[in-house]
């Protein structure tokens, strides 16, 4: 609050140090409504005030060290296959998917736990997974190995897990890189991650629509 010209703690009352309002103005850009000192900025997130010194250090390194919640969530699409799995993760704003890579893995353990550095490196809450279901819409035997590793991905990862309806994904991935006449060796290595994206892509736009 102000009060003769100094900005007070919201919690206590004091007078906020050149440091305090320096830090202040960066939470306020990320979603802080209230004016705190460090003791009870301390006492808001639960932790000691030495250890609240060594966020700020970092978070005027990073800027996104504090409120972390506020921080919107990247999503990862899958296109889960028996041999090649393709990878693609949303951009900042989730707004748009970008393929990302793929791997090769057969081993659904052993996947789950590739893709898990993919969750670990962006910091990713929510996985869209490919769910390859008949064209009538029925649930045949693929799309029920999808729906296993959907409950692997969730024990190894400890993420959401977000099943999306892939029909006819790979078959646009393939006419796709058939107009970009892209052939070959290039071709199996790319359909898996740019299926992946597809995949993505309907979903980001999918909740743009609701």
């Amino acid at each position: 609050m102000q009060n003769d010209g100094f900005i007070r703690c919201t919690g206590c009352g004091s007078v906020l140090t050149k440091d305090e309002c320096a830090l202040h103005k960066k939470l306020i850009n990320r979603g802080a409504t209230e004016f705190l000192c460090i003791r009870c900025l301390a006492a808001h997130f639960n932790v000691s005030v030495e250890s609240l010194y060594g966020k700020i250090t970092q978070f005027k390194l990073t800027g996104c060290t504090l409120f972390e919640t506020d921080k919107k969530s990247r999503y990862l699409g899958v296109d889960y296959g028996d041999v090649r799995t393709g990878i693609a993760i949303s951009d900042e704003t989730n707004i748009l998917a970008n393929a990302l890579g793929c791997i090769k893995e057969e081993w659904a353990p052993k996947l789950a736990e590739k893709i898990k550095e993919y969750v670990v490196s962006y910091d990713i809450t929510d996985v869209v997974l490919g769910d390859p279901v008949n064209m009538n819409g029925s649930r045949g035997p693929r799309s029920e190995k999808a729906h296993a590793f959907a409950e692997t991905l969730k024990a190894v990862c400890g993420v959401n897990v977000i099943l999306y309806d892939e029909r006819l994904t790979t078959v646009s991935a393939h006419n796709y890189l058939s107009e970009s006449n892209v052939r070959g060796k290039k071709r199996k290595e790319t359909v898996d991650k740019l299926a992946a994206e597809i995949i993505l892509q309907a979903y980001l736009d999918s909740i743009k629509r609701n």
